[in-house]
């Protein structure tokens, strides 16, 4: 009888510790049905209850797309041309100051834009404690971005940018931990979220990488979608937007179908202007020269690179390579 009962309490202990939960594959399925399917947020790029990444060089406008984003979606409004559906959207901030915030979306401090009430705008209090004990200020960061989103009840989070996550976020270890925080609070409440991060100054006549990003490449292994913003030859104020990953649905814009933008502030609102479709390569410097994949083979190779790992990156072998260092 003792056997018995202790068989049983070593099962509901057991029972206790699985955190997996199992059904047949068709269950599955029939569960799917019955959920709505996600909702546009910018288009086919990045859909309700995903988790994307948007980086860039600093200062080509990340921030700007940010937060027309933010802005299209608190509205239901098209972006680019791209479908968004309404939603409450929460901007954290830790990029810009209120001042500069303020500058960017008024005409001379006046006349300011005017946003919806969907959309929240978050940025640090520095006038908290921002050092508790056994809390580092990157946990202390996450937990107050969940608290925010439950008192809100936010259904969408744009996080500018990442560094304010995690200051090791290139390593694999701490950035699978952090993306273990941000893939629990999306897939819990479904909450879509968009995180900022960044490229180390890059040459532009080589066409944009996931590899390119920043510190934080570990990252973009888990998340569903990640997109970027290139700079152009064709003008300071020109920019294109690529998709890079996109784990639920095609990728509609990538190098060869870029969509092409202006940056320029209309009605007091700065942001990317639609201009067409068009071939990355139109935005890179010697693109169709081999002087250009010799240069940039040379630059790579000086940053600490190894003849395999250029290979790689240019789709060659490493004779090649080698070939091609030679004559730059």
């Amino acid at each position: 009888m003792e056997l018995k009962k202790s068989s049983n309490n070593n099962a509901l202990e057991n029972k206790k510790k699985n955190i997996l939960m199992d059904k047949l594959a068709n269950e599955w399925l029939r569960i799917a049905s019955r959920i709505e399917s996600p909702k546009s947020l910018f288009g086919n790029i990045w859909h309700q209850g995903e988790v994307g990444i948007l980086f860039s060089n600093t200062g080509k406008g990340k921030s700007v797309l940010a937060v027309q984003l933010a802005d299209s979606i608190s509205k239901g409004t098209e972006i680019l041309g791209l479908q968004s559906n309404e939603q409450k959207v929460i901007y954290f901030d830790f990029e810009l100051s209120t001042k500069s915030f303020q500058q960017r979306y008024s005409e001379d401090n006046h006349s300011p834009y005017n946003f919806s009430d969907n959309l929240i705008r978050v940025e640090i209090d520095r006038n908290k404690n921002l050092e508790i004990e056994n809390n580092s200020f990157e946990e202390l960061i996450i937990e107050s971005i969940k608290l925010q989103v439950e008192k809100n009840k936010a259904e969408v989070i744009i996080v500018d940018n990442i560094t304010f996550l995690s200051a090791s976020n290139e390593k694999s270890q701490e950035a699978l931990a952090l993306m273990k925080l941000i893939l629990d609070l999306s897939r819990k409440d479904n909450i879509s979220i968009l995180l900022i991060a960044h490229t180390p100054k890059r040459d532009v006549y080589r066409p944009i990488q996931l590899e390119d990003l920043a510190g934080s490449k570990a990252l973009s292994n888990f998340v569903d979608v990640c997109f970027c913003i290139g700079e152009s030859i064709q003008g300071s104020n020109i920019r294109y937007i690529k998709q890079l990953k996109n784990r639920n649905y095609p990728i509609e814009y990538g190098e060869s179908n870029v969509i092409n933008c202006i940056i320029d502030k209309n009605d007091c609102f700065l942001k990317f202007i639609f201009k067409d479709l068009g071939m990355e390569k139109d935005h890179l410097q010697g693109n169709n020269t081999e002087d250009g994949k010799f240069k940039e083979a040379r630059v790579l190779k000086e940053s600490g690179k190894t003849n395999v790992e250029i290979a790689k990156q240019f789709d060659v072998s490493e004779k090649t390579i080698r070939r091609w260092l030679k004559k730059f």
